[in-house]
């Protein structure tokens, strides 16, 4: 029996070191395959933590949030975005706030190095219970910052296990307070509300740091589910997480029993408070459009307004669209301050204008800029208070007249073609087929230029734009960034009465304008004063670029001239002129009366106002000196007295019209009314490029008579011996005309061309015609000496004699003509008759039959030439002697 047992006992030791060995090989076994499984996923999430954790930075931990736009004053006008959201510091942060979360998320929070191993043991055995299923969390509050701001929310192990090393990595980084301050600014917490600044705005009506314990217990338990328990949507459920969370900070040693016996009695008052910024105004939509061209200039965009071809504008208008797209879309995502300089008093008068001014069927645009700023500070887009639509940078419309300062009578005066007293004939005038006509029958006949701005004659502002030169008076609206001009306009002949493709928009209008106040100085100011993101790093501030559009001179000139248009009885606004007033302005009305403009300005205001219809169509009594100057001169009386006047420089001076005698500036105010009759303003800085361009009026004259000269002396052909004699001096009196051109180089061209006819008639003289001239003046001393022999002669028999020997030698003289002839033309057919006349006159001399045959052999030989039916003999115009020179026989 002993040995059964001792059987027993050792089949009993055998079974338990093959159960242990079998336990070992499965544990390998396990560790094996677990290995295999969590390697490679350890590997690939260091590698993701790594990327993660390197591009981190505070800014990481910060939403975007929405677009703030301040005023002048730094009062919200308007929000882009839907959030209620504002990240604070930690030190604007309760702590109730901060204790709660630990109590309620994270008891270890202080201790732990970014993991709680416990809370994860827990998950992980719940993650196997439910075979790969999470189902509780075990996460830190580093690993919520972690998951909140970097990761997303699936609930898988790859994802947990990321969260938990980048936790790690995070707390190396840092601080504990700098960890809290990321969580609270992160949390959502129903609503739109981010963050605990905006929850306890929004719940609560007060900042983040003012709240009682229990309302941040109520802000601590409503980020675990926001949809479910924020007080707002249900208040019963947001109380009872409030006293779990209350009850945790009381067993964690947070608050004391009273602490907690007060706040459980509290019944924190939700006011559901939202921002109730008014984002519906034309404030706010063109502050977000200026933003997103100063984004696009921080980008390092290349902005244009002129093209040399169709293909280079819609290339340069494609890369435009495209990224005015997007940096409005990041504008319009949130997390930017706009401060601008609007002025809230002004744009309410601005608007109450243009809505009160305007007739049912009409709308309009206005926009104010500050003259000592150059900032604009009122816009209205419509004559409804709401923007559905914002005409004064949206739209553009053809402006008119209006045009005519900045694009025709700015650019003469500046480039010395014309000053205010130049005179220019009212006319009709055809400019590359285009024929303007005035708003006025007929024409006016001379007028100074002073006279046809405010009258707005269009024959003048068309001459004037030609004189300058279309290129020249377009680089002036590009100079000032009108946003809207493409490559056809330069190609339109009615662009200078602003016939456009596009048109104008009123802000672009209203900044050439105000450059005009300014002195001629264009500031690349629009409203911004300051474009700034969320966590304070600027982004852009005006730098006061300015640059010189038109002199000083030409400024001040063109101010005191549209001064003119409210001043004068024949002026465009008289009826709205007030005593005392001083403005500047120009009206503008499209042809049918489809757009209507007044841009004007005071030393203190410049304001440009537009009336149509959207959709354009002819509205009866529309014009620039209706609702538009009605609405400028409404408004400009709401904000500034324009009683003082403009500062003339002092490089401008009086000078009278014919005689040039100048005088003195008058001193003192309202200087339109002290001028003395029959002088006007002149400009020492404009007077060399007018005496330039008045150079270049005569040489243009000169060249004109030079070209006549040397054209018709170029179509010059010799036809007889004057002419041929005549060369030189004719060729000198060319030289004489060109020599008039008071420039070197320009001659040049005219002395070539001269030259070179030149070369070709002395050639022709040489070869052809020396023979014949030299032909005549040998007859003609022949018959000099004749003449000498028969006033000499004694006797009868010598008379007879002499004048035997005069008609034998005018008989040899035609036969040598004759053998000197090349070709049988007219010219040698009246050789021979005249040869024959001469010879009869010869008959009864004894050598007479000698002669004749002379005579007859010389005929044959001129009869047998040949006559090309495509040559023109020049023997035609031969000339003979004269018959008085015949020897009488």
């Amino acid at each position: 029996m002993k040995h059964s047992k001792g059987v027993v006992r050792k089949k009993k030791g055998t079974g338990l070191k093959i159960f242990l060995l079998l336990f070992f090989i499965i544990g390998i076994s396990a560790l094996v395959v677990a290995y295999k499984f969590i390697h490679p996923i350890y590997v690939d999430t260091k590698e993701k933590v790594f990327q993660i954790t390197s591009e981190m930075d505070e800014g990481t931990f910060r939403r975007d949030g929405n677009t703030y736009v301040y005023d002048k004053d730094g009062a919200k006008i308007g929000k882009i975005g839907n959030e209620n959201y504002s990240y604070v510091k930690s030190s604007d942060i309760s702590t109730y706030i901060k204790n709660g979360y630990i109590a309620q998320e994270d008891k270890n929070f202080a201790v732990h190095h970014g993991v709680d191993y416990k809370a994860l043991v827990r998950a992980g055995v719940s993650y196997i219970k439910n075979r790969g299923v999470i189902t509780q969390g075990g996460s830190t509050i580093t690993q919520q910052v972690i998951k909140n701001n970097l990761l997303s929310s699936e609930r898988t192990f790859t994802r947990k296990f990321t969260e938990a090393l980048a936790a790690f990595e995070l707390e190396k980084i840092y601080t504990k307070s700098q960890i809290m301050e990321f969580y609270c600014n992160s949390n959502y917490y129903g609503n739109g509300c981010y963050g605990v600044e905006g929850a306890a705005r929004y719940y609560f009506g007060k900042s983040a740091k003012e709240v009682t314990l229990a309302e941040a217990a109520m802000i601590v338990g409503t980020s675990n589910r926001p949809n479910d328990y924020n007080p707002a949507d249900s208040y019963k459920n947001a109380t009872r997480k409030k006293e779990e969370v209350l009850k945790n900070m009381l067993s964690e040693g947070y608050i004391t029993q009273e602490e907690y016996n007060l706040a459980i009695k509290e019944n924190p008052e939700v006011v559901a408070q939202p921002d109730d910024t008014d984002n519906d105004n034309y404030m706010v939509s063109y502050a977000v459009h200026c933003a997103t061209l100063r984004l696009m200039e921080r980008q390092g965009f290349q902005f244009k307004y002129g093209f040399s071809s169709g293909k280079e504008y819609k290339k340069y208008n494609k890369k435009y669209s495209s990224l005015y797209a997007e940096c409005a879309k990041e504008i319009r995502s949130g997390g930017y301050k706009i401060y601008t300089s609007f002025d809230q008093s002004i744009q309410e008068k601005l608007q109450k204008s243009v809505t009160e001014g305007l007739s049912k069927e009409l709308e309009g645009a206005a926009v104010c800029v500050d003259n000592s700023s150059q900032m604009i500070v009122a816009i209205v887009g419509g004559k409804s208070e709401k923007d559905e639509f914002n005409r004064a940078f949206l739209s553009e419309r053809n402006p008119g007249s209006s045009i005519k300062p900045l694009l025709d009578y700015g650019p003469a005066l500046n480039e010395g073609v014309a000053t205010p007293a130049t005179v220019l004939n009212d006319e009709p005038i055809d400019y590359n087929g285009y024929s303007p006509k005035n708003a006025y029958s007929g024409h006016l006949g001379p007028i100074t230029v002073r006279e046809a701005l405010a009258r707005s004659v269009n024959t003048v502002a068309v001459k004037l734009f030609q004189q300058t030169g279309n290129d020249v008076c377009l680089s002036y609206l590009e100079k000032m960034k009108f946003s809207s001009l493409c490559y056809a306009d330069s190609t339109i002949a009615s662009i200078s009465l602003g016939g456009m493709t596009y048109g104008v928009k009123p802000v672009d209008m209203a900044k050439g304008y105000s450059t005009l106040a300014n002195g001629g100085k264009y500031v690349d100011n629009d409203c911004i004063t300051k474009l700034e993101r969320e966590d304070g790093s600027i982004v852009y501030q005006p730098h006061g670029n300015t640059k010189e559009i038109y002199s000083v001179d030409t400024a001040y000139m063109l101010t005191d001239m549209l001064q003119g248009v409210f001043r004068e009885e024949y002026g465009t606004a008289n009826q709205l002129y007030k005593k005392g007033k001083i403005l500047a302005g120009k009206t503008g009305t499209t042809d049918d009366n489809k757009d209507a403009w007044f841009c004007g300005y005071s030393v203190d205001y410049t304001t440009v106002v537009w009336t149509g219809c959207d959709t354009p169509k002819t509205i009866e009594g529309l014009t620039g000196s209706s609702y538009p100057a009605e609405i400028f001169c409404s408004f400009m009386d709401k904000i500034t007295d324009a009683s003082q006047d403009f500062s003339i420089p002092d490089t401008v001076y009086l000078a009278q019209y014919d005689k040039g005698d100048t005088t003195s500036i008058l001193n003192g105010n309202d200087l339109y009314t002290l001028r003395p009759k029959e002088y006007d303003y002149y400009s020492r800085l404009n007077d060399e490029k007018r005496e330039a361009y008045l150079l270049q009026q005569r040489i243009e004259k000169e060249k004109q008579e030079a070209e006549k000269a040397v054209s018709d002396f170029e179509d010059f052909t010799i036809k007889n011996t004057a002419q041929a004699k005549n060369l030189e001096n004719q060729y000198a009196g060319v030289l004489d005309v060109i020599d008039k051109i008071e420039n070197d180089t320009e001659q040049a061209p005219y002395l070539e061309r001269a030259a070179y006819k030149y070369g070709l008639l002395k050639e022709s003289v040489e070869n052809k015609w020396d023979d014949v001239i030299a032909a005549e003046e040998e007859a003609a001393k022949e018959k000099e000496q004749l003449s000498m022999a028969e006033d000499t002669a004694e006797s009868e028999d010598e008379a007879a004699e002499a004048l035997q020997t005069q008609k034998r030698n005018i008989v040899e003289w035609y036969i040598d003509a004759m053998y000197d002839r090349e070709v049988y033309g007219t010219g040698a057919q009246k050789l021979v008759a005249d040869a024959e006349n001469a010879l009869s006159q010869y008959e009864g001399y004894d050598d007479y039959d000698d002669l004749k045959k002379d005579v007859d052999n010389a005929v044959a030989y001129v009869t047998a030439l040949p006559t090309p039916e495509d040559i023109q003999s020049q023997e035609n115009n031969l000339q003979y002697p004269n018959a008085a020179d015949y020897p009488i026989p």
